[in-house]
């Protein structure tokens, strides 16, 4: 089995030649490139990691297979590459390198208590989060450093509001990929490609952009329309909204009337399983307080579906 090369964009050059960061990910549109780029960058790096064990994941074990694995096998030969099926384990120019499926929240559990050197993430916005936090903690290995892969999903998604959007913050490389990335597609694919996919999936698949999936809470959501510049000087009412979780955020929402339209003032939010510890009533009854303290509440609204004793 051989790989077919071809050509390499000035972006999946600068991919292969400075993956450097702790952390670096390359997202964008789908046959943007991405992938290839990134496995020569985990070639490259698992030649010359630092010793400590390494980890290849996915979805699920089948897709990492599929999507990784196999292009891995044909770039770099059998000889170089040896999968054990049974143990779950690949041998990669001599390094072991630990295989994992990441398809729900128990998945964080198959990777406690490694120590790792390098890790390749595909599809990353697939994973659970807490499988995402677990694996960065594993990454303690000093100049460990991880390489990973996604097609976008929601502007709050939380890889990239905790991530993406916090690149100039953490030791954090980001490119973004487009169609005009990979040299090697035929452009009547291309053009076809492009007229097959409508609305939310061409923004995502075709432009490789994060926006929101309509209709996914509020259908008629437009950030042209419903997101203000301005806020008033003073309000005629205030209310708090409140969604009470446990498993789930808790979230406060203040919000002013002005006339006829409603203002989302402040957002309170505590995830706990993001925080590590889930807050007692007590201490939530002491945050809205202080939340609503400045201001002269005309009711509280509580989501009726929350726990109730």
């Amino acid at each position: 089995m051989s790989f077919n090369w071809g050509l390499f964009s000035e972006k999946q050059l600068d991919v292969i030649a400075n993956s450097d960061a702790r952390l670096n990910i390359l997202d964008g549109s789908v046959r943007s490139g991405k992938t290839v780029s990134s496995i020569v960058a985990w070639i490259y790096f698992v030649k010359q990691a630092p010793p400590g064990e390494l980890l290849m994941t996915g979805k699920t074990e089948r897709t990492l297979k599929r999507n990784v694995l196999d292009p891995l096998e044909a770039m770099v030969g059998s000889q170089q590459f040896k999968l054990n099926k049974g143990t779950g384990e690949l041998s990669l120019f001599g390094r072991r390198v630990y295989l994992a499926g990441a398809n729900d929240e128990r998945a964080e559990s198959k990777i406690r208590g490694m120590t790792l050197a390098g890790a390749y993430c595909d599809e990353i916005t697939l994973y659970p989060e807490s499988f995402f936090t677990m694996l960065l903690s594993r990454l303690s290995v000093p100049n460990a450093r991880l390489i990973g892969t996604t097609n976008p999903d929601s502007p709050y998604h939380w890889l990239k509001i905790n991530y993406l959007d916090r690149e100039n913050e953490l030791n954090l490389k980001h490119w973004h990929f487009t169609l005009e990335d990979n040299l090697n597609l035929d452009p009547a694919y291309v053009e076809a490609l492009k007229k097959e996919y409508t609305g939310l999936w061409y923004k995502r698949f075709i432009q490789g952009l994060w926006v929101q999936a309509e209709g996914a809470v509020y259908d008629m959501w437009d950030e042209n329309i419903h997101v203000a510049d301005t806020l008033p000087s003073y309000f005629d009412r205030y209310y708090v909204g409140v969604d009470y979780g446990t498993n789930n955020p808790t979230v406060f929402l203040l919000v002013g009337k002005y006339q006829d339209k409603f203002y989302v003032i402040d957002e309170y939010y505590w995830d706990s399983s993001f925080k590590g510890r889930q807050k007692t009533d007590v201490e939530y009854s002491k945050d809205l307080q202080e939340f609503i303290r400045n201001y002269p509440i005309n009711g509280i609204i509580v989501d009726p579906s929350a726990t109730r004793d």
